[in-house]
């Protein structure tokens, strides 16, 4: 009785204490002040796509999990080994194996080793995909995040990670449409995810003068079912698969995400053999204001889109010319092929100055940080006295 009191004890204190940590962070976290929306304005126009070569590309995944943390996270029927093979079987260059709070360090030795790993631990599913890591990021709200807090979380792992990617936005509406209104300081986005598709978020996003470009990932949480694997990944144009120049082509946006279109009951060796088949970006030219892309075969539609989500034009061809008309903001180009699958392009974007860049700010609000810790100080310094007057020894009478 005394041990299972004891521990008892042991648990409660453990919870209590992970509680304090979670409440601790909220109490770190500041008040930020947004600019909104700054949409992207220029004379000039950013080619995602300069220099690509079509003998160039690369397969990619950046979201899968294998067994950790003893099995309680997803993946746990994933070993590095079995991710590798089936990976191999579907054609990739690589995958980059993104668990939960941690990182892979499976295959270091390889310059093609990218450290990746998957931020957040909260219930709404407000995570990041961390590529190109050096170190773990504990600091998590754990519940409700407000837009600032979002910011703040990004914020923390800027000088940590070469890139910084929002994961599945749209999954429990982990960032809402009008949190990517104003968020910034990010890199990619995940508008292709195993669970949800997130490309209106996107076009929000990019309305908004958010330069982001495309990251397109399975999110498997195990490799051995077909449905999961091989059926959304990024296309990356990249001289080799060495680390740096693949960062570098994604943070430029030489890269596109594919929506690979599921067949009922097929084998991994029946999609590998389909996916091989699947047509490249053989061309994305950008002469004065005229976009013209070019794919390998004919396709079924290709669609530009700017600002809003608007679709400008399509054609029925696998090359197609768009004039960048003066009130397009961005334009960015989606490929619908015969079999149902789908390619998302990054967007040729309006800028001004030496580099296209985002001009939307964030940055902390000093004076509303300090009044929203005062008030947190008062409301423990309340709750602690309320709960604390009725113990032993308080406010009882003295005897005569």
């Amino acid at each position: 009785m005394k041990f299972l009191k004891r521990l008892l004890k042991f648990f409660v204190i453990l919870i209590g204490s992970f509680a304090g940590i979670l409440l601790l962070f909220y109490f770190m976290a500041p008040v930020y002040q947004f600019s909104g929306p700054v949409p992207f304005k220029g004379e000039k126009l950013y080619n995602p796509y300069e220099g690509m070569d079509s003998t160039h590309w690369r397969k990619y995944n950046f979201q899968v999990q294998s067994h950790v943390w003893g099995g309680i996270t997803n993946g746990r029927k994933n070993s590095n080994r079995l991710i590798d093979s089936v990976y191999k079987v579907l054609g990739y260059d690589y995958v980059a194996t993104s668990d939960y709070q941690s990182i892979n360090y499976h295959g270091k030795n390889s310059p093609r080793f990218i450290p990746t790993y998957e931020h957040g631990y909260n219930v709404f599913k407000t995570h990041q995909v961390c590529i190109g890591s050096d170190e773990v990021l504990w600091v998590e709200l754990f519940l409700f995040q407000s837009t600032g807090m979002k910011q703040w979380i990004i914020d923390k792992l800027r000088p940590h990670n070469q890139i910084v990617a929002l994961a599945h936005p749209k999954l429990r509406n982990g960032y809402t449409f009008d949190d990517l209104k104003k968020l910034t300081h990010y890199d990619l986005m995940e508008v292709l995810n195993n669970f949800r598709i997130s490309s209106a978020r996107w076009d929000t996003a990019l309305s908004a003068g958010q330069k982001v470009f495309i990251l397109a990932n399975d999110d498997a949480h195990d490799v051995m079912n077909p449905v999961e694997v091989g059926t959304r990944f990024t296309m990356i144009n990249s001289p080799t698969t060495n680390k740096d120049d693949i960062i570098t082509a994604l943070k430029s946006g030489n890269a596109y995400g594919v929506d690979f279109k599921l067949t009922e009951n097929e084998t991994l060796a029946q999609k590998a053999a389909r996916e091989k088949k699947l047509p490249l970006i053989t061309g994305f030219t950008l002469n004065g204001d005229t976009i013209t892309v070019s794919i390998e075969r004919m396709v079924k539609t290709v669609r530009f889109i700017r600002q809003g989500g608007e679709v400008v034009k399509e054609i029925n061809q696998n090359k197609a010319k768009y004039a960048v008309k003066p009130d397009d903001r961005y334009i960015r180009t989606e490929i619908d092929l015969e079999d149902g699958t789908r390619y998302y392009l990054n967007p040729v974007i309006r800028y001004s100055g030496d580099k296209p860049e985002s001009k939307l700010t964030a940055k902390p609000d000093v004076t509303a940080t300090g009044w929203l810790r005062i008030f947190y100080f008062a409301v423990v310094a309340t709750t602690f006295w309320y709960f604390t007057r009725k113990l032993p020894g308080k406010n009882h009478e003295k005897r005569v």
